[in-house]
């Protein structure tokens, strides 16, 4: 029986006293891929940075618990958030280049990464760059982790943040809006190599999108969100192709959906 990952358990979250997430209850296990689908302020990405601890200030769980793997994150001190995040949980945010230090090479600031998790031998921190560099079709690792990340076109920097995250081999892999920033070739390459990893590596992920065709390619599961609250939540065909929610068809119908080749 698969370990369960991720369980969100009557979630409510508040941004300056206000609830903007409310009664969330979200279940997925190790290797699986949990879609989350919604427009624009329903409270996608505010879940996922809540399963992080990277809430803004302003920002408040009220309510409810987050389990990773058995651990209520809620409960766990900055200390232990910080051994869980890299080694255990990782995440792609939607602009990758813009959380990246525009006056730091990639390499630099990859190799800062690693060594903050005990990694201290820089050969080999290249080589398993380039091993995952290579796996998502970037072949010239030596020039990348040379440049800096303005001199990277988007998919490139976005990609880079792929690599930064996944390059710790997290079990769990959170992706907020990974693709949007993309044109719709890269999309669909980004989206195909994540899937890759995951069949490397077994690690579950949960990508965040208002478009629910890379939801519909992706995804094991999915969780339709509007206003805050989870409208429709099931597998991912179910969900599809037969939607109890008009909200669902909607979405359905605005995106076209990425076909498997």
């Amino acid at each position: 029986m698969q370990e369960t990952l991720l369980k969100l358990q009557n979630v409510e979250i508040s941004y300056n006293g206000e609830p903007m997430v409310t009664n969330v209850n979200l279940d997925m296990k190790a290797g699986e891929i949990l879609g989350i689908v919604g427009e624009s302020g329903s409270g996608k990405s505010t879940l996922i940075k809540a399963a992080m601890g990277l809430l803004d200030p302003a920002g408040l769980v009220n309510k409810g618990e987050i389990f990773y793997k058995g651990q209520n994150v809620l409960e766990l001190s900055d200390e232990k958030l910080r051994t869980i995040r890299g080694p255990e949980m990782g995440m792609i945010f939607q602009n990758c280049g813009s959380a990246l230090c525009p006056i730091r090479t990639i390499g630099d600031q990859l190799y800062e990464t690693m060594e903050q998790h005990g990694f201290k031998d820089r050969e080999a921190v290249k080589k398993r760059a380039e091993k995952l560099f290579n796996k998502i079709n970037l072949k010239d690792c030596d020039r990348i982790l040379n440049s800096y990340p303005f001199e990277l076109s988007g998919g490139m920097n976005q990609r880079v943040g792929i690599v930064m995250a996944m390059i710790l081999e997290p079990e769990l892999l959170l992706a907020d809006e990974p693709t949007s920033a993309l044109d719709v070739t890269v999309q669909a390459q980004v989206i195909q190599e994540m899937m890759a990893l995951r069949d490397e590596f077994g690690t579950g992920i949960v990508i965040v999108t208002h478009n629910i065709g890379v939801v519909s390619y992706m995804a094991d599961q999915v969780a339709v969100m509007c206003k805050g609250k989870v409208v429709e939540y099931g597998k991912t065909r179910d969900v599809i192709d037969h939607p109890q929610k008009a909200y669902t068809r909607e979405l359905i119908q605005a995106v076209p959906r990425i076909r498997r080749g």
